[in-house]
């Protein structure tokens, strides 16, 4: 039998804080930025040298790239697939100093008024994913941070949707009948991370709305359009990092911030 442990061995769960910080940040010295971005899915259609266009690249390393945005540091990390992959991404950038962060990613559009490249700001999300109930068994709420939505409109008023996405993480669960129920309770869309993102940000202290491209339609069964998904992705790109550098979310985040659970409190720049 395995000896059993002993006061003096360290608890695994700051361990792994550790090991997982290292996956990812191992070549980074220091602190993040305070605010970040997070593209989700689909990391084949782009890399993070698309952000070259929006804000002034500085620093690159293996997973997050740093760069200026309106005489602000920011932080792209790289783009990660799944729940799981989103979930540890934001827990380790939070023991880095990250306090606010928009996600940029896809759904799959159920609303009748989306449409292929259409912007929908999800206000909250369905946890149908493994992910969410692992950080927080029960009905515990995935909702996205007020002042990041209210930010995120006031870049593009009257243009972007609010609404609820479901989130799933076991890909081929998508089916018609999964459609149909989102679509009977209202339901906007379908993702693989928002709720996760939501979840794991809001536990780690830090602020958090994701920024999703309606990339086809279930709910009506129209197509995929690659130039408009491509147009939207970019659009969506610009307005994330005008809402993370606008200013009412700088002073609010300075005002109310609080160290993330668990994690060790550093400091952005």
């Amino acid at each position: 039998m395995p000896d059993a442990p002993t006061g003096d061995r360290p608890d695994w769960g700051t361990a792994f804080r550790s090991i997982a910080d290292d996956w990812l940040f191992a070549d980074v010295d220091g602190p993040l930025p305070a605010e970040a971005v997070l593209p989700l899915e689909n990391p084949d259609l782009y890399d993070s040298g698309v952000w070259d266009k929006h804000l002034k690249i500085e620093e690159r390393y293996r997973t997050v790239s740093i760069g200026v945005y309106a005489g602000r540091r920011i932080a792209v990390l790289n783009a990660k697939l799944g729940a799981p992959a989103a979930a540890m991404a934001i827990q380790a950038a939070a023991g880095r100093g990250v306090r606010s962060l928009v996600g940029v990613g896809y759904c799959g559009a159920v609303a009748d008024d989306l449409r292929c490249g259409d912007l929908l700001v999800p206000t909250g999300a369905v946890s149908a994913d493994g992910t969410s109930a692992a950080l927080c068994p029960g009905r515990y709420p995935a909702v996205a941070d007020h002042q990041l939505v209210r930010a995120l409109h006031d870049t593009a008023p009257g243009t972007l949707r609010d609404g609820l996405v479901h989130t799933l993480d076991a890909v081929y669960t998508q089916d018609s009948a999964l459609v149909e129920e989102c679509r009977r309770t209202g339901v906007s869309g379908i993702d693989m991370e928002t709720a996760a993102v939501l979840t794991a940000a809001r536990l780690s202290g830090m602020r958090a709305a994701t920024l999703l491209v309606a990339s086809d339609h279930p709910g009506l069964g129209l197509p995929t359009d690659g130039a408009l998904i491509g147009a939207g992705f970019d659009r969506a790109m610009g307005l994330a990092l005008e809402a993370l550098t606008a200013g009412n979310v700088r002073q609010d985040l300075s005002s109310n911030s609080r160290p993330p659970r668990g994690v060790r409190a550093t400091t952005g720049s």
